[in-house]
């Protein structure tokens, strides 16, 4: 079990994390909870979790300022999800060029919650052998055209029991899952490369850079030229 930490000043934010991460059956065992910003650094410092959940407007010092204390302070990697209202996206944004591993907008999807910790974990977490052996496709091969059907035939099993899989222990769908996957590569390559969103939208999956923008859109609320460029303003 991984040793986690909730930075969060509402508690019904803080008792959904912990429910999603039950409900999930995620390899994270809660160790330390704090409501703002200086008890946050001081446990922090003092548990040195494998990952935190952070929410960017916190009391005393906010969710970025407690980042950038952690990672002045502590030597070994920590890894970090914001979680945050909507108002305060594009401020978080600058969370992404502290090394944190993803954002998610409140009220928290569950299925961008589940694929944000599989990120982190690095590979994927479920009781079912064949989702796991499926997931591991998915990861290694989304940048090529593949589907459903694919999938099945690979695995010799049929797309209804593939659904039934993720809809059982993800609460997702298989294209929704896979397209999650590619968005948040997406911004990766976004983030940290200078290639144009035509040779991203490829380098994921998609033929057309015009669905990636609308993916895009639909989980940051913003286009991907806005949310490179409001990502560079804040470094």
């Amino acid at each position: 079990m991984k040793p986690t930490i909730i930075v969060e000043d509402n508690e019904l934010s803080r008792k959904l994390i912990k429910s999603l991460i039950k409900h999930y059956n995620l390899p994270l065992e809660i160790i330390g909870e704090a409501e703002n910003g200086y008890d946050a650094i001081q446990l922090i410092r003092k548990a040195h979790p494998f990952l935190v959940f952070m929410d960017i407007n916190i009391p005393i010092y906010n969710g970025l300022e407690v980042i950038n204390t952690i990672q002045n302070d502590i030597t070994e990697p920590i890894n970090f999800i914001i979680i945050t209202a909507y108002g305060y996206f594009e401020y978080a944004q600058r969370s992404l060029r502290l090394g944190v591993k993803d954002l998610l907008l409140k009220p928290v999807d569950k299925s961008q919650f589940y694929n944000a910790v599989q990120n982190v974990l690095g590979s994927f977490y479920t009781e079912n052998k064949l989702l796991n052996s499926i997931i591991d496709y998915i990861q290694t091969n989304y940048n090529s055209n593949i589907t459903l059907k694919d999938c099945a035939n690979v695995f010799y099993t049929s797309t209804n029991h593939i659904s039934r899989l993720f809809k059982q222990h993800c609460n997702t769908t298989f294209t929704k899952y896979l397209n999650d996957y590619r968005i948040t590569k997406a911004k990766d390559l976004l983030l940290d490369t200078n290639y144009t969103i035509e040779e991203i939208a490829t380098m994921v999956g998609y033929n057309s850079p015009n669905y990636l923008y609308k993916l895009f859109k639909n989980k940051y609320n913003t286009t991907p030229n806005n949310y490179k460029k409001n990502s560079l303003w804040f470094v």
